[in-house]
């Protein structure tokens, strides 16, 4: 944080407009942590690049970046809360919607049953014609819908149907949660991914891209701002400590030094064209558990609503048992919370299918991007053309290593003694005047 307050108070004093010098010079920071802190500022701070013909690079910040900053960060901090909000709420729904699936259905009978038999009661005592005849659940048999006596053959045919259930990774009360909410984000890994396939076509293409060459791995929409500046580079620039060259005709591409080096030749990957999202699905819950989910749902509504169109008679039983009085202030919920168990996973369908329509898009555009790069335009063949200037693939051999730290340094000095290399590790040795950690540090540059 103090670094980059540093950086931020120079950007300010020189003008809003600077280079990687000047950041160095009036920070007294290296040369690679002013560029670290200067292409992070300009990302969180929407700053800009420019290049000029000589190729020097030079970093425009807005006025107002520090009101920027704070208010990008505020939203992170914001956004962190609701993530962390909003997952309790679910965890929450996912314990409560479970239990009070198989308590209400418990609940609803052990009610209808009371009331018939208050009802009952009543009829015994006063004249049949008065009775409330409880025409609302005619027959109280509770049995499991989802039985079938022939398991293992057809109710009608006759005919052996033997059945092989498709086995779950869920068990009841995680394929009910599922059924209600679903499993999750499956495109949770999506900027790790995306990264990994920018980091393997940065080095499939000898360390050296076109800015164009990653749009197929990013959300940038057509006609966006950022396609002008190239803005969407920032974030790969940062990461992969990559840097511009610009040609004489003012082309730009990004060369990462480090990702040009490797420790062994290794067969080239099969590098996907495109990033694709991942549609979301209903659930991970098989037919089955998905049917018997949605079934005691069913059961559960019909059942709370036969209690509900009864409450009247609730209450005129209640009086005289101790337990519909306890049942009739919760009819409504009961009622509410069966609505509820069926609504939810309905609404949560149809809004995945607006939000497959979002990743459909998305996915749509990134192949868009892809059927550029397959028949580029003048500008764009000339900056391919110029980044194969600048690709190579160093492989750095184990014969080729003069030190290590997992072998004496007397045994590597007499296996490497007659190496030029190795003598002027020796010849650095000698020199008592240079600190310790001075003389350790040479050798591994060597």
């Amino acid at each position: 944080m103090a670094t980059q307050t540093l950086v931020m108070d120079a950007v300010e004093q020189l003008g809003l407009r600077v280079t990687l010098g000047d950041i160095a010079s009036s920070t007294g920071l290296a040369l690679h942590e002013a560029k670290q802190e200067l292409l992070n500022l300009a990302q969180k701070a929407e700053g800009h690049l420019q290049v000029s013909r000589q190729g020097e690079i030079t970093y425009v910040f807005p006025p107002d970046f520090r009101s920027i900053l704070k208010r990008k960060e505020q939203q992170d901090r914001l956004a962190a809360l609701r993530r962390r909000l909003w997952g309790g709420f679910l965890y929450g729904l996912r314990i409560s919607f479970g239990i009070l699936l198989v308590v209400s259905i418990v609940l609803i009978v052990l009610a209808l049953i009371a009331l018939q038999m208050a009802s009952s009661r009543e009829q015994d005592n006063r004249s049949r014609s008065r009775g409330i005849g409880f025409y609302y659940f005619p027959n109280l048999w509770i049995g499991n819908p989802f039985w079938d006596p022939y398991p293992y053959y057809g109710s009608y045919s006759g005919r052996t149907r033997p059945r092989q259930p498709q086995k779950s990774e869920l068990n009841f009360l995680e394929a009910v949660y599922s059924f209600l909410f679903g499993d999750g984000d499956p495109n949770a890994n999506l900027e790790e991914e995306r990264y990994a396939l920018i980091g393997q076509l940065i080095r499939a293409n000898g360390g050296v891209i076109a800015a164009e060459q990653v749009l197929p791995y990013l959300d940038v929409e057509p006609g966006s701002p950022a396609l002008e500046y190239e803005d969407y580079m920032l974030p790969i620039l940062l990461k992969f400590d990559g840097q511009p060259e610009v040609s004489e005709d003012g082309d730009i591409v990004y060369r990462f030094p480090e990702l040009q080096v490797a420790a062994s030749e290794r067969e080239p990957k099969r590098i996907p064209e495109v990033l694709q999202e991942k549609p979301w699905v209903f659930s991970r819950a098989t037919p089955g558990q998905l049917t018997l989910a949605g079934g005691l749902g069913v059961l559960n509504f019909f059942l709370a609503a036969i209690l509900y169109g009864a409450r009247e008679e609730v209450a005129a039983a209640a009086g005289s048992n101790a337990f519909l009085a306890f049942i009739y202030p919760l009819i409504g919920f009961l009622f509410l919370y069966g609505t509820l168990f069926l609504a939810v996973p309905a609404v949560r369908w149809l809004a995945l299918q607006i939000r497959n329509q979002g990743v459909e898009r998305r996915n749509r555009v990134r192949q868009l991007w892809r059927e550029h790069l397959q028949h580029p335009t003048e500008a764009l063949l000339r900056k391919l053309n110029f980044a194969r200037r600048f690709r190579r693939q160093e492989v750095v051999q184990e014969s080729d290593t003069i030190y290590s730290t997992d072998r004496d340094l007397i045994e590597q000095r007499d296996y490497r003694l007659d190496e030029p290399a190795f003598r002027q590790l020796l010849e650095s040795e000698a020199q008592q005047d240079r600190p310790e950690t001075e003389q350790v540090r040479k050798p591994r540059s060597l």
